[in-house]
């Protein structure tokens, strides 16, 4: 029961997080952009706000990384 319930979070999560990261916007100018001035700020992980829908990513990436252990360890 258990482990139908954390197989379809997985499946949903996993669908939802595909979704949510192709309508992000990007922010990079590619390889040539990462290589320019101000290219440590972005490397290194230090930038501005995403917003709600980053947010949503990230609260969507945990809960498949947690369904995905929880699964592991009820198998």
């Amino acid at each position: 029961m258990l482990e139908t319930i954390f197989t379809i979070l997985l499946f949903i999560s996993a669908l939802v997080l595909i979704v949510l990261v192709l309508i992000q916007p990007d922010r990079s100018h590619g390889m040539s952009g990462s290589m320019g001035m101000g290219a440590s700020n972005t490397v290194f992980g230090v930038s501005k706000d995403g917003g709600p829908l980053a947010r949503a990513t990230e609260f969507v990436a945990f809960i498949f990384i947690v369904s995905a252990l929880l699964l592991y360890l009820v198998k």
